[in-house]
């Protein structure tokens, strides 16, 4: 006995003093060492991820016309010089290069060979799959807004790429199959073992929403949970050792329970439980999450990283490789990943400047083309909470269209009226000569117009749930647009985007923040000045993205009376070209407001907002930042909300500039990012928005300090009372 325990004191010594290379050594390090080997021979296997790029080739920005400034530079051609400088280090046979979606949309560039010269025709090749093709991808998924230019232009993409184009819950109505490949075997070398990675790749089910105009009838989509559960096991047993999960979804929302029957927009958690699973790269909302660890219930890690958008950042994560099993093997280490940034001393590779050149003049060129002229400059700045006429010019436009296309219809001589919505908050109509790029910063997403029948209640309502983007304020509070602006929303916890606020045109309200959400539409006005009953009739000229549901709008059940897939962006290209005098006296009706108190019907009593927007001038410049994508989705409507597309995804999001669609997004919120894609797409609010409280904290009238002072007696007399009585008890 003493032997015995002579002999476990000495093993237990010696394995303190040596600490884990004992342990490895004796198998207690790694569950996968096997029984009574020595230390197992380890290798390590590098994994290089992108996501949401949303066409940024270069460090450029198409709407300033100028580089990204100092500190904030992005794009593939810098990714270049990380990705090149990764393999040069490590080895390039040993490095896998995999992107996560949301590539073939979000800017001008991106946009131009889509729409204006559509590589469907054209010959060319797109400028997105020049330098992925030139990088060397082992592997892409499609993200939500790889669908907005409809499924002939992404094949066309899929046939120009050197790589495979996954999407395995991506299915065809037709034959119950897989529209793209549901996953790829790619074989790295590591010290001389061949080890075979199983790349899987989802994508959300939001696309069936968003863009329900190029896919219904064609494909729909499985949920990505149950997806993986299907193929992670197959990919095993034809020959993977390693799996990587491409998931163009965020992760699950705080109080989300995974639901395979709502096919939910944002479960990359939950696929990440999935067994066998060692790294999943997740994406749409925009967010910058390099490094997160998921414990599984059977004690089983599993590593997500998510880059961040528009190529700021490359995620690198290095696989530990057991070189007698083949499997990942992080033994005493934790499962991390190292965000590669883009921005500061990183170099643009010339290599990608010079492949894409032509065509990125061609698009400068194109945004920089003159349309028209505007009498007076025309801001977006204070669009997210007053009435602007720079949105007025937007609702304007899709009114027409609309009414347009109601003549000789059941529906022509409806009352139309129109939503936009503040996609950014530094678009700018300068007075004089304005182009292309001004409108395209403008309206940043590739949404096309619809008209929909609404009638007085649905519109109270549509208008109440736009409403909830205000935080409640003090009554008779002055409004402060910094605090008062992008509350959270209670189901997603997270801040509502600006592309998530819509203004309406062609009818009288306002806004009492004062009230609770559901309560702050009042004095809901016909443009003659007469109440809108229940049972009025209306056609809302709505974007494709709000009308299948973007942001969670009650749309449900309003019918389609128009929809002639004119694309909003173009709507307004063109109509500026034809008048080619933008002036605001032909549009501009200041038809709603955001009061803190109720006023009398048909009363003016704007006192705080005229007070409210001088007061808050200042802080504007410093709200600006307040919803970049993001999406979001893509959070909020600055131009960073551009990288999400039609759905505002994640995207929010995102598109010609978050050009996400608001997703986003989701993001999306994207995001277009913007934010998040989200999606929108396709992002969330800055602190300063998301923590901020709305009203103001002293009394304003005599009533409230006579009430404040009694109280405050009230508590004075308490404590003192408890003093005594805590006194007399111990004596």
């Amino acid at each position: 006995m003493r032997l015995r325990t002579l002999a476990s004191s000495s093993f237990a010594l010696a394995l303190i003093i040596t600490g884990p290379a004992a342990a490895s050594a004796t198998g207690l390090g790694s569950a996968n060492a096997p029984a009574g080997s020595q230390a197992a021979r380890t290798g390590e296997l590098t994994l290089l991820a992108t996501t949401d790029v949303h066409g940024n080739v270069l460090n450029w920005d198409y709407f300033a016309n100028n580089p990204y400034p100092t500190g904030e530079e992005l794009g593939m051609s810098r990714a270049s010089t990380l990705i090149k400088g990764v393999r040069e280090d490590k080895g390039a046979e040993s490095v896998l290069l995999v992107d996560n979606g949301d590539t073939i949309q979000g800017n001008p560039l991106a946009y131009y060979f889509a729409k204006q010269e559509p590589i469907t025709t054209s010959g060319q090749i797109h400028p997105l799959a020049k330098t992925y093709n030139h990088l060397g991808y082992d592997a892409q998924v499609v993200g939500n807004h790889e669908f907005n230019y409809g499924l002939d232009l992404l094949g066309t993409y899929r046939d120009q790429v050197d790589f495979p184009l996954l999407g395995a819950n991506v299915i065809d109505d037709a034959d119950g199959q897989t529209h793209l490949d549901p996953y790829a075997l790619v074989d790295k070398q590591v010290d001389g073992e061949t080890i075979t990675v199983g790349v899987l790749g989802m994508t959300t089910p939001g696309s069936r929403i968003w863009d329900k105009n190029n896919l219904s009838g064609k494909v729909h989509f499985d949920d990505p949970v149950e997806t993986a559960e299907k193929y992670v096991p197959e990919m095993k047993q034809k020959g993977a050792d390693v799996i990587v999960v491409l998931s163009h979804s965020g992760k699950d929302p705080k109080g989300q329970t995974w639901d395979p029957d709502q096919l939910q927009e944002n479960v990359s958690t939950s696929v990440a439980k999935v067994p066998g699973i060692d790294v999943l790269v997740a994406g749409h909302t925009h967010q910058n999450e390099p490094s997160q660890v998921v414990n599984r219930d059977d004690g089983s890690q599993v590593l997500i990283t998510q880059p961040n958008y528009w190529a700021r950042s490359v995620s690198e994560v290095g696989l530990p490789i057991n070189l007698d099993t083949h499997h990942v093997d992080w033994g005493e280490n934790e499962p991390h990943a190292d965000a590669l940034a883009t921005q500061g001393e990183i170099a643009e590779d010339q290599e990608i400047k010079d492949l894409v050149d032509e065509q990125h003049r061609t698009t400068i060129d194109y945004v920089n083309t003159k349309i028209g002229s505007v009498t007076e400059t025309l801001s977006a700045k204070t669009s997210y909470y007053e009435d602007t006429a720079i949105l007025d010019f937007i609702s304007h436009v899709q009114t027409e269209k609309v009414e347009e296309g109601l003549k000789g219809t059941d529906y022509e001589g409806l009352p139309v009226i129109s939503q936009a919505s503040p996609f950014s908050r530094t678009a700018e109509f300068p007075a004089g000569d304005i182009t292309i790029r001004d409108v395209a910063g403008l309206y940043v997403y590739d949404n096309t117009l619809a008209g929909v029948e609404i009638n007085g209640a649905q519109l109270r309502d549509y208008l109440e749930y736009s409403a909830r983007y205000f935080k409640q304020t003090e009554e008779g509070a002055e409004f402060d647009p910094v605090d008062g602006t992008n509350a959270i929303d209670e189901v997603l916890e997270s801040p509502i985007p600006d592309y998530n606020y819509d203004a309406l045109a062609g009818i009288d309200y306002d806004i009492n923040v004062s009230k609770p959400t559901g309560e702050r539409i009042e004095n809901l006005n016909q443009a003659d000045g007469s109440a809108i009953g229940d049972d009025d009739r209306f056609i809302l000229a709505i974007n494709n993205y709000r009308q299948s549901g973007g942001g969670g709008y009650p749309v449900d059940g309003l019918k389609e009376v128009y929809n002639e897939q004119v694309e909003v962006r173009q709507a307004l290209i063109d109509w500026a070209k034809a008048k080619q005098v933008v002036d605001p006296a032909d549009f501009f009706d200041e038809n709603w407001q955001v009061v803190t108190s109720s006023r009398a019907p048909g009363g003016d009593d704007d006192s705080n907002d005229d007070e409210d927007a001088d007061s808050s001038g200042e802080a504007t410049a410093e709200a600006d930042s307040n919803g970049s994508d993001g999406g979001g989705s893509d959070a909020g409507g600055s131009s960073d909300a551009a990288g999400a597309g039609s759905d505002g995804s994640s995207d929010g999001g995102d598109d010609t500039g978050e050009a996400t669609s608001e997703d986003d997004d989701s993001t999306n919120g994207a995001s277009d990012g913007s934010a998040s894609d989200g999606n929108a797409d396709d992002g969330a609010a800055d602190d300063s928005a998301a923590g901020a409280g709305g009203g103001a904290d002293l009394p304003r009238t005599g009533l409230e300090v006579a009430t404040r002072v009694g109280i405050a007696a009230a508590i004075i007399a308490l404590g003192a009372a408890l003093v005594v009585f805590s006194r007399r008890r111990r004596c």
